[in-house]
C-alpha cells in the first residue's frame, strides 16, 4: 500500500510509446481512477491516440513546408495525414475533457484536464 504522499500508478498498457506513456502517468498522477473502469478505458484510448497524433505529426513535419500531394486528377490536395491529425487532435481533446475528477487539491480540475488535452494536441514533442 503506498504512503499518503505516494501515488500508485498502474502499469501502462502494452504497445504505448513515449507520448502515450507520458499521458498515462500524467492522468494517473492526477487522480485515482481504479474505481471507474470506463474512465480507465477512455484514458487508455487517449494514450494510444496521443501516440498516433505524434506519429502523424512526425509525418507532416517530414513533408516540410508544402503539405500538398497530387490528387487522382493531378490536382494538388492536402496530404491525408493532415486531416487525420486534425481529427485526432479534436478527438483527444474531447476524450480528456470527458473525464470527470473531483475538485480536490490533489487532483486536476476540468480546466487542467483541458490543458492536458491541449498539450497533447499542440505539443511539439
Amino acid at each position: 500500500m503506498p504512503e499518503n504522499d505516494e501515488i500508485e500508478i498502474p502499469k501502462p498498457p502494452s504497445g504505448l510509446k513515449a507520448r502515450g506513456k507520458r499521458l498515462w502517468v500524467d492522468m494517473h498522477t492526477s487522480g485515482d481512477f481504479s474505481g471507474s473502469p470506463e474512465t480507465v478505458a477512455v484514458i487508455e484510448e487517449a494514450c494510444y491516440l496521443a501516440d498516433e497524433i505524434k506519429r502523424l505529426r512526425d509525418i507532416v513535419r517530414k513533408s516540410g513546408f508544402d503539405t500538398r500531394v497530387t490528387g487522382y486528377n493531378g490536382q494538388p490536395v492536402s496530404m491525408p495525414e493532415m486531416a487525420d491529425l486534425q481529427r485526432n487532435q479534436q478527438l483527444i481533446l474531447s476524450m480528456l475533457k470527458s473525464i470527470r475528477v473531483d475538485s480536490v487539491d490533489d487532483k486536476l480540475t476540468p480546466s487542467q484536464l483541458g490543458r492536458l488535452g491541449a498539450d497533447a494536441r499542440w505539443s511539439s514533442r
